[in-house]
């Protein structure tokens, strides 16, 4: 007889995985401001490209199209926001990056009563935020604002997911938000002491758990489990 079904063992990243992902991150959090005019992008997206290893090898079918191309483009928005001018362009390839996640996210979608609190705070967050930045923004409220309007759209979209660990990926959403909310303070409003730091650390941050929790969703998703999702 064969025995019943289960959960497959979790997919996590290997120790040796998470500390040169780490390494790489400290590599360039505390060295950006050394690195040669020109070159700190290359460091800058060593974790993205880990990440992006890490999902090739990981993930499947859609869920992995989707995370690729959104690393992808995440990587394409550091390395044009690492250059002189060229703010608009990368903040363009974040949002692309952002309507990519939503779209995965929502292909997971599923209803449930009281992830309304959840959208609920988000959406109290973005008009806080709003209220706060967008005035700053000068000639780019439009912009600013159309880009608050499309990471609070990815964050909502990763808490109405159908995953016994939405966690993972919903807070990683969370902190994404909370990570550019810091970019557009020190850019618009007033720069802050290590605000490069709280960015970049926020940003690693969010971005290893969303693919974390979106590659263990994958690997949690047999036809059994998926029958009865959690409540």
């Amino acid at each position: 007889m064969k025995p019943p079904l289960g959960p497959p063992p979790p997919v996590v990243p290997s120790t040796i995985w998470l500390l040169v992902f780490a390494g790489g991150a400290l590599l360039y959090i505390v060295f950006r401001d050394v690195f040669p005019q020109g070159v700190g992008w290359l460091f800058k997206i060593i974790p993205i490209a880990l990440l992006l290893q890490f999902v090739v090898t990981k993930a499947s079918g859609n869920t992995r199209n989707l995370l690729v191309a959104a690393l992808v483009l995440s990587g394409i928005g550091d390395i044009l926001l690492s250059l002189d001018g060229l703010f608009i362009p990368g903040l363009g390839a974040f949002l692309l990056a952002q309507l990519t996640y939503t779209a995965l996210f929502l292909t997971q979608f599923h209803w449930r009563a009281g992830r309304l609190f959840w959208a609920a705070g988000v959406v109290g967050y973005t008009l806080a935020c709003t209220l706060y930045i967008i005035p700053q923004t000068g000639d780019l409220q439009v912009v600013t604002t159309v880009y608050m309007a499309a990471i609070s759209l990815m964050a909502i979209s990763a808490g109405f997911r159908a995953d016994r660990q939405f966690l993972w990926v919903a807070v990683g959403a969370l902190i994404f938000m909370i990570s550019d909310t810091l970019i557009a303070i020190d850019k618009f409003v007033s720069s802050f002491a290590w605000s490069g730091v709280a960015v970049m650390t926020t940003y690693y941050a969010a971005q290893l758990l969303i693919c974390f929790g979106m590659v263990r969703h994958g690997s949690d998703a047999s036809p059994e489990w998926g029958k009865h999702p959690a409540r």
